[in-house]
């Protein structure tokens, strides 16, 4: 008698067959990430992703738009211009990609007395464009560019050179060493910006101080005294101002006033709620019509627990998380300490500005203004994000066996045609530098105590010593026949 096949198919599945099916997706995915590039992939992959919902988010708010005045007079306004944004944002990313670490080093300083220059130029009057109350902006003909975004960048490249040439040096074994001249640079940044002022870049420039410092293995009792200071100096700079200390106090209770200072997170948290498990569709939400304040840049992520719903969220949750773990993982497979502190600083601040964001908008921190990275609107953000990305994939194809099948394949004439077409330049594996030897000093001279010439010798010199007489071996008798 033959068994019936569909029998044979329904049967349960027993533990071995699953144990074997965890085994083998545990395979797969173990030889999906031992792949060289699988470090760029990731972060490709979440990048990319992110971009996509700040295309949608982009589209859908670009009618809200034009009622807050930013969409440009036009329906599609805002839509255009982020398209022209992400145009340029891709060039400039195929730019970083290019880009050795090397190259990053020498940016340094240029872009840190560029970002200087222009923080003190905001603050001129007739410079610096004034905005419900802040001056944060340049006129640059068509465009306003915000030089604070620039800034982040530029302390972040700071931050990572300085500590790279003292790790390499062997000068921080003291705490002075490691807090000076970083600790005041920043300082000075931050001074500036805050008397623009903006409290949510001054967030994103501690985040970028504390990767830094957690990068670079600072003793827990040192880093705990460090953020337990920028916490006292947040919580000073919110009190400092009347609207930021009633933004603290309606934290706890936004319910209390809800058509006052508690409307911005009561609106939020009413457009997560009404968007369910799947949304009311993407375009179909009403919270962004005249509800919902800055639906297109502060509280995007408001527009897409309506539109999207918990499915939504969830994306772009996992998304920055794969983010998060692509940008750790380069950290982990690099040699290069710029590239491990700059890698490493760079996925706290963008991963920060990202929990930020969405910590306020679903009640869970008081109210700062920071954007989400790729998904709000905004040129001058987007601009630096892509640099940023391009340097977190220049940092990825740089890493050691990234670099060792990259030159095996330029060897054999084996190029992807991604790298032939963009003419990628092969990276080069990290050397690290020569320690400088110190001189040794020279022997000393060795006094030695004048010797008494025996008697008989001249006058002149003192005679060699005499050789100690060496014993000599008595010869055995001979026999005598």
């Amino acid at each position: 008698m033959t068994a019936d096949p569909h029998q044979a198919k329904a049967r349960p599945r027993t533990f071995t067959d699953r144990v074997g099916r965890l085994d083998r997706a545990s395979r797969a995915r173990q030889q999906f990430l031992d792949k060289p590039y699988a470090s760029v992939q990731m972060l490709l992959l979440a990048s990319g992703g992110l971009l996509l919902f700040g295309v949608l988010m982009s589209v859908s708010t670009t009618i809200s738009a034009v009622h807050d005045g930013t969409g440009g007079g036009s329906i599609w306004g805002q839509a255009v211009k982020e398209g022209e944004f992400i145009v340029v944002g891709l060039l400039v990313f195929w730019a970083a990609v290019r880009m050795s670490p090397r190259m990053f080093r020498g940016l340094t300083y240029p872009v840190l007395a560029l970002a200087l220059v222009g923080l003190l130029a905001v603050l001129v009057p007739g410079v610096g464009v004034v905005i419900n109350g802040a001056r944060r902006w340049i006129d640059v003909g068509p465009v306003q560019l915000q030089p604070s975004e620039f800034a982040k960048l530029a302390v972040l490249l700071w931050g990572a050179d300085l500590l790279a040439r003292k790790q390499q040096l062997g000068s921080l074994r003291r705490a002075r060493h490691l807090f000076v001249p970083l600790l005041p640079g920043f300082a000075v940044v931050i001074a500036l910006v805050m008397v623009e002022p903006d409290l949510g870049t001054t967030l994103c420039f501690m985040l970028i101080l504390l990767g830094l410092l957690w990068m670079i293995g600072m003793p827990l009792r040192y880093f705990t005294v460090v953020l337990a200071t920028v916490a006292g100096a947040v919580l000073l700079l919110a009190v400092a101002a009347p609207y930021r200390l009633q933004r603290l106090t309606t934290f706890t209770d936004p319910f209390k006033d809800a058509k006052g200072s508690g409307y911005h997170t009561v609106e939020g948290l009413y457009a997560l709620a009404s968007g369910g498990l799947f949304g009311v569709g993407l375009g179909h939400g009403t919270s962004k019509y005249g509800y919902v304040p800055n639906a297109n840049s502060d509280y995007v992520f408001a527009i897409i627990g309506e539109e999207l719903g918990f499915i939504g969220c969830a994306a772009v949750l996992a998304l920055f998380g794969l983010f998060a773990y692509s940008g750790l993982r380069i950290v982990r497979r690099n040699a290069d300490p710029f590239v491990r502190l700059a890698c490493g600083a760079a996925t706290i601040w963008i991963c920060g500005q990202a929990v930020i964001n969405i910590g306020y908008v679903s009640g869970l921190l008081p109210v700062t203004g920071i954007p989400l990275p790729l998904i709000s609107a905004g040129g001058t953000s987007l601009l630096v994000t892509f640099f940023v990305l391009g340097m977190l994939t220049s940092f990825a194809r740089h890493e050691t066996n990234a670099t060792n099948v990259c030159r095996r394949s330029e060897r054999l004439g084996r190029r992807s045609r991604l790298e032939r077409w963009a003419r990628i330049p092969v990276p080069k594996p990290y050397a690290a530098p020569a320690k400088r030897r110190q001189a040794a000093p020279a022997p000393a001279a060795v006094a030695r105590s004048p010797r008494r010439a025996p008697a008989g010798a001249p006058a002149g010199r003192p005679a060699a010593p005499a050789r100690p007489a060496t014993p000599q071996r008595r010869s055995a008798p001979r026999k005598v026949s």
